[in-house]
Order: structure tokens, then C-alpha cells, then sequence
């Protein structure tokens, strides 16, 4: 599901709630109270869909030099040993 299929079923889930006693006289707040909290829940999932997205791309567009796991390894390996000479 895609971002804007979220706000989409915010909107009308919000709608749905205001609608509500309209639409079926019988019903209680507590109805519209559940439609109004899914319409929140869906927008929040929208607005975490948009973050990861902006993560994403802004992971892709880094340009700053990678390293293999093996040359994180060996890096780490060296400063360990260095911290490990400098407290003796």
C-alpha cells in the first residue's frame, strides 16, 4: 500500500465518523470514536511510510566512500589494538 492509499483512507475514514450518525441513527460515539482512531492510524502509517521513503533516498544519495565489512573489521581491529597499547 503506498502513501497515498493511506491518506486516502484516512480522509475517508474521517468522513465515515462525521457521516456516521446520519448515515446509521442507531449508532453510538463509540463507533465514531474507532473510525476516528483507525483515520489516525492510517495517517500516522502515512506519515511513517513518507520518513522511511525520505530515509531511503537520502541514504542513496550519499556519496561518502564505502567500506566492505572486511576493512571495517580490520579498522576496528586497529583501534582497538591502539586503545589497548595506550592504556598500558
Amino acid at each position: 500500500m503506498n502513501t497515498a492509499t493511506h491518506y486516502e483512507n484516512a480522509n475517508f475514514l474521517r468522513e465515515l465518523a462525521e457521516s456516521l450518525p446520519r448515515i446509521h441513527p442507531q449508532s453510538n460515539q463509540g463507533q465514531a470514536a474507532l473510525l476516528q482512531r483507525l483515520a489516525d492510524d492510517e495517517l500516522a502509517q502515512a506519515q511513517h511510510d513518507e520518513w522511511v521513503r525520505a530515509k531511503v533516498v537520502a541514504a542513496r544519495a550519499d556519496n561518502r566512500p564505502t567500506f566492505s565489512t572486511n576493512e571495517i573489521t580490520a579498522r576496528l581491529d586497529a583501534r582497538y589494538e591502539r586503545l589497548i597499547s595506550a592504556s598500558r
